[in-house]
């Protein structure tokens, strides 16, 4: 015997936008996806940056000083600005949880975008790493398929006689990756971003040649760890010259659990030392050659990003592709002390976003109003002609593409979890409001405030010295992101021990399916791939979660195990489980 979760349907209400007409063509979008890319380029003040082809975007289209992410760390980001729901709804806050075993059935841009008459196809880093999400592309998802470190034999023993010096069974011995900065002296290509600029080229020209219009979704790894492009961009920059954090110390009056942990940067066999911002401060020297490896991490994938607008308009596409760039979060590097994201304050949850829309009347100026990365989903909706689902939570910037001194949104919200706390902040034009709640009952433990009027670098915690202030915040973050239990299970999990059996599954699907083993914490930890008329023999136990997924999207199952789940054929299961 089978069993499926019966999972409810997202019921999709149509606002009473325009749909398309055969009359007039609709645009093609290309949307640039960049990994903790922080707002430090040219076109964002850093005369020190060499950004040509981003500043470029930013001077054809509309660049927003202001835009925010609903959590500063990559999956929940992610994950919340391609469903167009905040994580308090979505039920995503951290890196381990797929947005599919938290809310099944949720509907993604590119998903929307298919069913509005798009061709969708996604290459990098779009959702999280791990989990490409086959429901939301008509065509696979693709990598570059180059190295992304390029590792010297010399490196690669280094950190293997690192690892030795942990103990056995010790986590950091079984997670601890390769050194965080390499400069391999290689051509472009020969990174897995370069790789992955001309995949995404070749598969522009074909999209553009056809009559339906296309999202085109490219998403960039650098600069996220390890830092390691071609030596010929650490080149342009001189490490003794690049300037340092203006604003190394913590923030004065700030809960030691606001400040993060650097944690990410421990990971890597050269810097098992790295402290916590309340613990210590790396040296100068140190400070400096991160900087530096993350400056030229940048200005390559600004290289990656000028070959792709080349081929916009080299395929003649320029006065028919909307061209978004966007980031899924900040970035310290050492600011607060602190490395890395993973905080609610402004230097991580701040990014850069340009929108080009080839029709807009203000292309070449800037947008100061506060907007979400919420905002993306319903904004591409309106410049594409496609109905907007109510459910979204986020509201369409495509009128500032007109007028960026227009009305938006008066706040922008954020949260960071740190079990067993949570942070909630608010965003004004003027202030950051942060509380920090237990998670179990929402008491309040800790509150931030940062005045942005004299503190633009959030420095000084003035919490005491405007309970007025405070108050108004709190009413109207308690709006938005009330407080209340929070749990980190979701909906899709395995139950606890189980009668152990044996099994053989036949794939009987007409294509390669993907078996996902969900854990008791609603985690992938295992997955298999099989081909069309494939078996597989296993064990498992009774309670056990499987997600079953076709690699062309069509096909997607989730079945709990019973001690009658002996023999399955995949991809022939017939319930209300299955995929709309």
């Amino acid at each position: 015997m089978t069993k499926s979760y019966l999972l409810p349907l997202l019921v999709l209400s149509l606002m009473a936008n325009p749909v398309w007409g055969d009359e007039e063509k609709r645009p093609n979008v290309l949307v640039i996806c960049i990994d903790d890319l922080r707002p430090e380029m040219k076109c964002y003040g850093a005369d020190h940056m060499l950004t040509p082809h981003m500043d470029r975007l930013a001077g054809k289209g509309v660049a927003f000083d202001r835009c925010y992410v609903q959590v500063a760390v990559c999956n929940p980001s992610r994950a919340s600005t391609w469903t167009g729901l905040r994580p308090n709804r979505l039920g995503v806050w951290t890196l381990s949880v797929h947005f599919r075993e938290s809310m099944p059935n949720a509907l993604t841009l590119p998903q929307h975008l298919r069913d509005s008459g798009y061709a969708a196809e996604g290459y990098g880093k779009v959702f999280h790493n791990p989990w490409p999400d086959p429901r939301s592309w008509d065509k696979p998802h693709q990598w570059g398929g180059k190295s992304y470190t390029n590792y010297s034999p010399e490196q690669k023993t280094f950190h293997e006689n690192k690892r030795k010096t942990f103990p056995e069974g010790s986590r950091i011995r079984e997670i601890l990756r390769g050194v965080i900065t390499n400069d391999p002296d290689i051509p472009d290509e020969q990174h897995s971003d370069g790789a992955l600029t001309l995949k995404a080229i070749n598969r522009l020209k074909a999209l553009g040649s056809k009559d339906k219009p296309f999202l085109l979704m490219v998403g960039y790894t650098l600069p996220h760890l390890p830092w390691a492009p071609p030596k010929n961009w650490w080149d342009k920059y001189d490490r003794a010259t690049i300037p340092m954090p203006t604003n190394p110390a913590p923030p004065e009056g700030a809960p030691e659990v606001a400040l993060g942990t650097n944690y990410e940067l421990s990971h890597y066999a050269d810097m098992t030392h790295m402290p916590t911002p309340a613990s210590g401060t790396l040296p100068e020297e140190e400070t400096r050659r991160l900087r530096h490896a993350y400056f030229a991490s940048v200005s390559f994938i600004d290289a990656q990003v000028g070959k792709l607008l080349d081929a916009i308009e080299s395929q003649n596409l320029d006065e028919d592709t909307i061209v978004v760039l966007w980031s899924d979060h900040g970035y310290k590097l050492g600011e607060h002390n602190g490395w890395s994201k993973m905080t609610n304050y402004e230097i991580d949850t701040r990014i850069p976003f340009i929108i080009y829309d080839p029709r807009a009347k203000a292309n070449g100026k800037r947008c100061n109003r506060l907007v979400e990365s919420l905002d993306l989903f319903p904004t591409i909706c309106e410049l594409t002609s496609s109905p907007v689902p109510e459910s979204l939570q986020g509201k369409s910037a495509a009128h500032l593409l007109d007028n960026p001194e227009a009305n938006h949104i008066d706040a922008a919200f954020s949260q960071y979890i740190w079990k067993p706390l949570i942070g909630n902040a608010i965003r004004t034009d003027r202030w950051r409001y942060v509380e920090w709640r237990e998670m179990k009952d929402g008491t309040v433990r800790h509150r931030e405030l940062y005045d942005h009027e004299s503190d633009p670098g959030e420095n000084q915690n003035v919490v005491s010295d405007h309970p007025k202030i405070v108050a108004q915040l709190e009413k109207k973050l308690q709006t938005v992101l009330p407080s209340k239990k929070i749990t980190l299970l979701p909906r899709i999990h395995s139950a606890k021990g189980g009668e152990e059996i044996k099994f053989n599954w036949k794939n009987s699907y007409d294509g390669a399916l993907k078996l996902s083993w969900i854990n008791t914490r609603g985690e992938r930890a295992e997955t298999i791939n099989l081909k069309k008329g494939d078996t597989h023999d296993g064990s498992t136990t009774v309670g056990q979660v499987i997600v079953i997924e076709s690699i062309d999207g069509k096909y997607h199952e989730i079945v709990s195990i019973d001690a009658d789940t002996r023999k399955l054929n995949l991809g022939s299961i017939k319930s209300d489980a299955g995929l709309q």
